[in-house]
């Protein structure tokens, strides 16, 4: 006669709630790989929780390895921060955000109308556009201290590279005709 091992209530329960939040904050983090250059006050603050949630887990973890055999529930929280990374190396939230946003951003930079007010064109949350010598800039929330964005140039950025000096902007090539800024504060 066998015993089948089953974990306790109480227990399936705490790994249930870690593997729920576990999953939020790994939503988090990958909302906020969206922007052209990681939104990161967001990141950091999503980091810290992230570091918590897994000492709860290990401490839950491990727990129920030993004492209940339970090593499928606890490989949950693992495989979402796994996905996670994995997600975040290849560059998938920025492409589809970018992807999705493409449409609404061409229309905008036709107009390229000079704005100080927030707005949302596609996923991207806008708080100024500038029109430039051939193209226009839009100025995404993210970044840390320096404002950062998508520029629209088809006649290529006059810079690539970071910026050099407090008000310069530097370009680093996106996709075709579209590049990420970052402008030093």
């Amino acid at each position: 006669m066998t015993v089948a091992w089953r974990p306790a209530r109480w227990w399936t329960v705490l790994s249930g709630v870690t593997a729920v939040l576990v999953g939020l904050v790994c939503g988090v983090i990958v909302w906020t790989f969206a922007p052209p250059v990681v939104f990161f006050p967001w990141f950091a603050l999503a980091s810290w929780v992230l570091l918590i949630l897994g000492a709860v887990w290990l401490v839950v973890g491990l727990f129920g390895w030993f004492k209940f055999r339970a090593l499928r529930a606890t490989a949950i929280a693992p495989a979402l921060v796994l996905a996670t990374a994995v997600l975040v190396v290849l560059s998938v939230p920025s492409t589809v955000a970018f992807a999705v946003s493409k449409r609404s951003l061409v229309a905008a930079s036709a107009q390229c109308v000079q704005s100080m007010e927030d707005r949302r064109i596609g996923v991207y949350q806008v708080w100024r556009i500038q029109p430039v010598d051939g193209g226009c800039l839009f100025y995404i929330e993210g970044g840390l201290i320096d404002p950062i964005g998508l520029a629209y140039l088809p006649d290529g950025a006059p810079y690539l590279g970071k910026p050099r000096h407090d008000g310069d902007i530097g370009y680093e090539q996106y996709s075709g005709d579209w590049y990420r800024f970052v402008e030093r504060f």
